[in-house]
């Protein structure tokens, strides 16, 4: 009786755990943030978290706009004395843009020095700006930096460098492997998530069982709570150097089980291979071990059918192996 309880407990462990955050990031080459970074502050996510990190690095806040949409501050780009403008959603204080004023200058020999600089150190953070329509742009899936000179109108002339992130603040729909502004997800032969996902303009996953939820400042899940049948689990998460979830592992104290989800990549950073493994005590009672065959994708990149190999193991029985043939299809939030 007692071994049978057991069992159930892990099944419907293994039910719930593998509809929680199947990560399989396609991304990972530049800034492991995956956000605008003003000289390694991340410009994305809350107001409050922003300005606090923005007067860790010196700069002082001044004034905001009536709206309460424009915060200003005053500080040092690359040394040299700006004005920064940050704007937010009014109505969820996420951060939207901002934008680095320098100057202005009157003199074309010192705006082309600075020019120069400002261009040569964005460029040791970020990569290659391409010239475009007289201004300068760096741009991947996360980031778009544009530098560009404003005309005063008096005979003088700003540098301006604007920074907008790309991708949604909170890390949930990317951690999963998904492109895009994702808003649904419909799987068909589900093993490792959710049949059915939903996600918010904001990138969280809209999962009511998934609870106290604490993420860090770039918006990657640290830990959380699992609602249960009975009680609740505590889950936590580990990321590699470039922000690709290698583990998550969940505890659930009053039935002594641990449960532990790894994950390797390929060379275009998608999910490989995953395994799962459910502990009684400190004895593995289950193993479930996949390897993903992507067949084909969307337009936004996001695979649509995945020739799945997948072998099980439980305490007690055989290990089985078999291939299922998932398919997806994925509606999008309009950009």
């Amino acid at each position: 009786m007692q071994g049978m309880k057991i069992t159930i407990a892990i099944k419907r462990m293994l039910g719930l755990l593998t509809a929680l955050l199947v990560l399989a990031v396609a991304y990972g080459q530049q800034t492991e943030s995956r956000c605008p970074l003003l000289q390694g502050v991340p410009l994305e996510g809350p107001l409050d978290s922003v300005r606090t990190q923005l007067q860790a690095a010196d700069w002082t806040e001044w004034g905001q706009s009536d709206d309460g949409e424009d915060y200003y501050f005053r500080g040092k780009f690359y040394g040299i004395r700006a004005k920064l403008l940050v704007s937010i959603n009014a109505s969820n204080k996420l951060l939207t843009s901002a934008y680095v004023s320098v100057g202005p200058y009157s003199t074309k020999a010192m705006l082309e020095r600075n020019l120069q600089y400002f261009l040569y150190k964005l460029k040791q953070e970020y990569g290659e700006l391409v010239e475009r329509d007289g201004s300068w742009v760096y741009m991947d899936d996360f980031a778009s930096v544009k530098v560009s000179l404003v005309d005063n109108g008096s005979g003088s002339r700003d540098i301006r460098v604007f920074y907008l992130p790309m991708g949604a603040y909170y890390k949930d729909a990317i951690c999963m492997g998904l492109h895009g502004p994702v808003q649904e997800v419909v799987t068909e032969n589900a093993v490792s998530e959710d049949q059915f996902m939903r996600f918010s303009e904001d990138g969280q996953w809209e999962h009511p069982d998934l609870t106290k939820r604490q993420y860090d400042r770039y918006g990657y899940l640290r830990q959380a709570e699992m609602t249960e049948v009975e009680g609740h689990s505590n889950v936590s998460y580990e990321y590699d150097s470039h922000y690709r979830l290698v583990r998550r592992t969940l505890t659930n104290e009053a039935d002594s089980i641990r449960y532990i989800h790894e994950y390797t990549y390929n060379e275009r950073d998608e999910v490989a291979s995953q395994s799962q493994k459910v502990f009684k005590n400190d004895e593995c009672v289950l193993t479930l071990n996949m390897r993903n065959n992507y067949l084909t994708r969307d337009d936004q990149g996001n695979w649509t059918s995945n020739s799945l190999s997948l072998s099980y193991w439980e305490k007690g029985s055989q290990s089985q192996q078999t291939t299922v043939l998932q398919k997806r299809t994925l509606a999008y939030w309009e950009e």
